[in-house]
């Protein structure tokens, strides 16, 4: 069997622009091999790679003018989190979602979702050479897909601890703009939800939880200080009141030995103050959940809270 003729090497083997391909010579019939696939008009990928949504956005916003990638392929490079059947089903669709100004048209290309908005110069940004919607702008398109928990999470990684992508007060501005977008009502409800510097979106999923079961809100990633003023910790949830702690163990704390050994010293110096520790895992989060919110509403109650049902 004859083997394909290499591309010249500032060809991205993966994937290019046909007009890349031509202005560095590659023959006509060369893009045409069984070992190329045309996912779009102008575009090739190498045939079986892993779909690739940076990629994809790279190409696809190289051949379209005046665009940005938008809605949940946007979400996916920023990144934020999403429902994991979500992010799969969007990655093995190879599908792109591309936002133009409502005056220019909308996208009508083979693998490529279109959509118009009033889009505004702040309301996109370039990364790695291609544009994508802002953060915010984002958001606001994912409250037409996902529900409120989900919605909870992405805009809580929007705020977090580290490297921040936006601020509450950039996103009231996109939701105030956009009155008629698909989801609006939602995205008005969850706003006020959204809280500054969680770390992860299981803790906002154990926020919400412990809300929807009439429990007090528990703040947010606040560090805990000895008498002396040395640091202690900073729990994932507190309720610094009634010297509680909340802490949701990932796997990853489970997996790695030295995360591990970190994680039982700093519960046994919150202990040693008078905290009481609870730790949550995805058990607890799923079909565990029942008694999880017994615990949680037990050490309220022995720390003195009055619940308000009773």
């Amino acid at each position: 069997m004859t083997r394909p003729v290499p591309l010249p090497s500032d060809i991205n083997s993966r994937g290019f622009l046909v007009s890349d391909a031509y202005a560095a010579g590659v023959p006509r019939w060369r893009l045409e091999s069984k070992g190329l696939l045309t996912p779009s008009r102008g575009l090739r990928l190498a045939r079986g790679a892993e779909p690739d949504v940076e990629l994809l956005a790279r190409l696809h916003t190289g051949v379209t003018q005046r665009c940005a990638i938008s809605h949940v392929s946007s979400a996916l490079l920023w990144p934020m989190p999403l429902p994991l059947t979500v992010e799969i089903t969007a990655k093995d669709l190879g599908l792109i979602h591309i936002t133009r100004r409502a005056e220019i048209g909308r996208i009508k290309r083979r693998g490529v979702v279109g959509h118009r908005a009033p889009l505004l110069a702040r309301d996109v940004r370039t990364v790695n050479g291609y544009s994508l919607t802002s953060p915010e702008w984002t958001w606001v398109d994912l409250a037409g897909l996902l529900g409120r928990d989900a919605l909870v999470a992405a805009g809580d990684a929007l705020l977090a601890r580290t490297s921040p992508l936006s601020s509450v007060e950039a996103i009231q501005e996109v939701v105030d703009r956009r009155p008629k977008v698909k989801g609006i009502r939602l995205a008005r409800e969850v706003l006020p939800l959204l809280r500054p510097g969680v770390d992860s979106p299981q803790e906002s999923k154990l926020r919400m939880k412990i809300l929807d079961a009439g429990l007090p809100e528990p703040a947010v990633t606040q560090p805990i200080h000895d008498e002396h003023g040395y640091y202690v910790s900073t729990p994932d949830l507190q309720y610094r009141k009634y010297r509680i702690a909340l802490e949701y163990e990932g796997d990853h704390h489970r997996s790695d030995p030295v995360q591990w050994g970190r994680d039982i010293e700093r519960d046994d110096r919150l202990r040693s103050l008078g905290w009481i520790v609870l730790r949550f895992s995805r058990v607890q989060m799923g079909r565990g959940w029942p008694s999880a919110e017994l615990k949680v509403r037990r050490a309220l109650l022995d720390r003195g809270w009055t619940d308000p049902q009773s």
